[in-house]
């Protein structure tokens, strides 16, 4: 039966990060599945691969998947992989390993380290309980639902935006009532975290465009 590795690799695409184990995998498997193509390369050559090289992303159709889908069942060994960090979190990717599954390809995890684990291991918020909450719409009417959900509840709230929605991610927060953390540049030389209210963090960072986690405690 194909066996596809679902690989974790460094959340700052440093790849002295990642492990000996997962570029040993890699180097055996003939077909890698990856996101982006220059930094899919990069990774293949750290691991001295000549695997032949697929990409999946939010731009494939599902037409395009199953072409990649057959290249997986056609070889014994193959490995999937995103830019940064754990694969299938909050992307469509998971419709990908879904595709595999259910064709009998034995999926296989290689573990790797997570954004959203990191920011919540260096925020000092009880995550005992948590929700992780995406990505927030775009749509302004669902996106000001996204806020309003997360600040009423009662659960440990996790969620992600893209880095140049950074100070208006903060903007849509300025009606908090309590503090929040956020993580930028997570496993990055310059990465910081701060734990403040919104419009403090917003007088803080406001014009900054960098990779950020943030964690909100759930309302007592």
């Amino acid at each position: 039966m194909p066996v596809l590795y679902v690989a974790g690799v460094s959340i700052s695409e440093n790849i002295k990060d990642i492990p000996e184990k997962t570029l040993n995998v890699i180097n055996k498997c003939s077909v890698a599945v990856g996101e982006e193509r220059k930094v899919s390369l990069k990774l293949l050559n750290a691991a001295s691969s000549s695997a032949k090289l697929y990409l999946i992303n939010e731009h494939t159709e599902d037409k395009e998947r199953y072409e990649v889908l057959k290249a997986v069942e056609q070889a014994e060994y193959s490995v999937f992989f995103s830019d940064a960090g754990t694969p299938c979190i909050s992307d469509p990717d998971y419709k990908f390993i879904s595709m595999c599954r259910d064709k009998g390809v034995i999926i296989k995890s290689l573990p790797g380290p997570s954004s959203i684990t990191s920011a919540i291991s260096v925020s000092g918020i009880n995550s005992k309980t948590f929700f992780f909450a995406g990505f927030p719409p775009r749509e302004r009417e669902k996106r000001k639902k996204f806020f309003e959900n997360i600040e009423k509840s009662s659960v440990t709230q996790v969620f992600m935006e893209r880095p140049y929605a950074l100070s208006a991610t903060l903007k849509d927060m300025l009606f908090f009532k309590r503090k929040v953390s956020i993580s930028l540049n997570l496993d990055c030389k310059d990465e910081v975290t701060y734990y403040d209210y919104p419009d403090k963090l917003l007088e803080k960072l406001d014009g900054v465009k960098a990779p950020f986690v943030i964690v909100v405690s759930g309302r007592k």
